[in-house]
């Protein structure tokens, strides 16, 4: 199925899914992970370690796949930090926006995965609670569809990863991941 518009990613998400929040994993208890990204370090050394081990587990989860965003703009400022960050929505292969729940939405899709094109969006969350720039108040989903998978880097500290496949969590190593 294509997604053409708001209907069709939520049809595809609440297919993929079940009917999970859009705004955290972390009430889920089944079929979810959590992975420690920034761990005993300070400062940038700390910002460096979120960001390389972030890569691993997003180049890991989508490499050679097409992926979609599912961002929330918690403040006015948002968009325009993401863009001062370096993101372009109108750079995606597809761009949807929406409102719910008085929230903004941007939806970009990706037809094929690559670390540069994200990684602004990464560094504007890792660096959000420690205050450096650039930052986003933002929640981004980042999304598999058809191996249904969705990563949510929540902060410097870490991030979950839910699938509704438990087979997906057998390959997940993070000894590995970090080598």
């Amino acid at each position: 199925m294509e997604i053409k518009d708001k209907s069709d990613f939520d049809t595809m998400f609440l297919d993929r899914f079940g009917d999970i929040s859009k705004i955290t994993l972390s009430n889920i208890k089944k079929n979810r992970i959590r992975i420690n990204l920034g761990e005993d370090l300070d400062g940038k050394s700390r910002v460096n370690q979120a960001l390389k081990r972030s890569k691993a587990v997003l180049d890991f989860c989508f490499k050679g796949k097409e992926i979609w965003l599912q961002i929330i703009l918690w403040d006015n400022d948002a968009l325009i930090a993401l863009k001062t960050a370096g993101i372009n929505p109108d750079y995606a292969d597809n761009k949807l926006e929406w409102k719910e729940d008085d929230n903004n939405f941007l939806g970009l899709n990706y037809k094929q995965y690559s670390f540069q094109k994200i990684l602004p969006i990464c560094l504007s969350i890792i660096n959000f609670d420690l205050a450096y720039s650039p930052s986003a108040n933002i929640t981004c989903y980042f999304i598999d569809f058809v191996e249904p998978i969705i990563v949510n880097i929540y902060d410097d500290r870490g991030c979950d990863i839910y699938s509704p496949s438990r087979s997906l969590f057998r390959k997940i190593n993070p000894d590995i991941l970090f080598k």
